[in-house]
């Protein structure tokens, strides 16, 4: 009896321990990444918009949009070395106070230069949305638990995604696309709240010295086993951020020919995919892990077919572009699991640093691709209203080659053997 007692217990201990988990992680800081995913993506519907009233040319989209990328990797190091030393909390909340203010500056601006100091500062203030995360799992869930809960927070940010897609389309009926951004920036303060007065667990300032840690972001850079984890995979997340991020609209629109509420539709269906594809590769990583099964062996297989989609975007074959954008969409979420791979390969008090470390390769390739893609793309003239297909093709063609080497380095990983790396 006494043994059932304290099993009944144990038992309650553990749902109320979860229970306290889910509100003071998977909420705050899921909304933390909700907010920095709708951001992200929100160019590919205003797109048409932002050309139309300020004639920009495709070269100009891509580095507005792009701008978000590199100032989100500008931040990366700093942030790292924040999150290891001060504790999530501390550091996302005033941060997403620079998202708002960010968000206010672009809805105001009537020129260039005022859009690109906006989308800029709304890329600086969520920069830590998901390492922020990722630091708070590392802390105070169990390590063998990260892939799972890092593909959970994901999926909260593809919520984000869907957001900025039909919702957002059918938002634009009733308020104009400047309106929709000073609505954003009063939720992003409102998330900042919400962060700074729900998230309630334990975290004991390290009083390292930043030139020490900062030392160990030098020596991060300097390790092999840090970029072999890394590589075979960054130039497939960069691509799946900058397609999702502006191309993928125009593409439904010129290439596959549908109309604007058809194609807020398809990226609807699109970030339905997303969500789906990170719970799916988290819990297939966790479920496979008792058997010996390595995340690098789902992480790199997932990417594999999402080249495969790409070249189907290329080939011009009679394809359905609602299919195309769902596969696009779900295999591309397979190459953000490698966040907690590399995250996995280092101890809890490094996570903000590693994390951090692999963010910035990612975020500043995805300014890289986004502008080169704008630039591929602004080679030709418009036709209409709209880039030709060749255009795309040609763009699609750089992005796929980028990314073949990174295949190859995961084939010399024989991740088929069940042994670690």
């Amino acid at each position: 009896m006494q043994n059932e007692q304290t099993t009944g217990a144990a038992v309650r201990d553990a749902q109320k321990s979860f229970a306290m988990l889910f509100l003071t992680i998977f909420i705050p800081f899921g909304l933390g990444h909700f907010v920095s995913y709708l951001f992200r993506t929100v160019n590919a519907v205003i797109y048409d918009d932002l050309a139309g009233e300020l004639h920009l040319p495709a070269e100009s989209l891509g580095l507005l949009t792009g701008i978000y990328f590199l100032t989100f990797a500008a931040a990366q190091l700093p942030l790292g070395v924040m999150l290891d030393r001060y504790g999530p909390r501390s550091v996302q909340s005033p941060m997403l106070l620079i998202a708002a203010a960010g968000s206010v500056i672009f809805s105001l601006s009537h020129s260039e230069a005022g859009l690109l100091v906006g989308r800029g500062l709304i890329g600086l203030g969520v920069a830590g949305s998901l390492m922020s995360a990722i630091k708070a799992c590392s802390i105070w869930l169990p390590v063998e638990r990260l892939p799972l809960s890092t593909a959970c927070l994901l999926s909260v940010g593809g919520l984000g995604a869907m957001a900025s897609t039909a919702p957002l389309h059918a938002m634009l009926q009733w308020v104009s696309w400047r309106q929709m951004f000073l609505l954003l920036a009063v939720m992003t303060v409102l998330v900042s709240g919400i962060i700074h007065f729900s998230v309630r667990g334990a975290f004991t300032p390290k009083n390292t010295r930043f030139s020490d840690m900062c030392r160990e972001v030098g020596r991060l850079y300097r390790s092999w086993v840090f970029w072999r984890l890394g590589l075979y995979s960054v130039f497939a997340n960069a691509t799946y951020m900058a397609i999702l991020a502006l191309w993928m609209g125009p593409w439904l629109h010129d290439v596959a020919g549908l109309s604007s509420s058809r194609m807020a539709d398809a990226l609807m269906s699109g970030t339905v995919a997303m969500v789906a594809g990170s719970l799916s590769f988290g819990w297939l990583t966790d479920y496979l892990r008792k058997y010996g099964v390595q995340p690098i062996m789902i992480c790199g297989s997932g990417v594999a077919i999402f080249v495969l989609f790409q070249l189907l975007m290329l080939s011009g074959l009679p394809i359905s572009p609602f299919i195309i954008t769902v596969g696009f969409s779900f295999f591309g979420t397979a190459a953000t699991m490698n966040y907690a791979i590399v995250a996995q390969s280092v101890e809890p008090a490094l996570a903000g640093r590693v994390s951090a470390s692999f963010n910035l390769v990612v975020f500043l390739l995805a300014f890289i691709v986004q502008w080169l893609v704008g630039m591929v793309i602004g080679r030709w003239h418009t036709v209409a209203g709209s880039y030709p297909v060749v255009a795309y093709q040609w763009s699609l063609a750089m992005l796929i080659a980028l990314q073949a080497p990174g295949l190859l380095l995961w084939l010399t990983f024989k991740p088929w053997q069940r042994k670690s790396i």
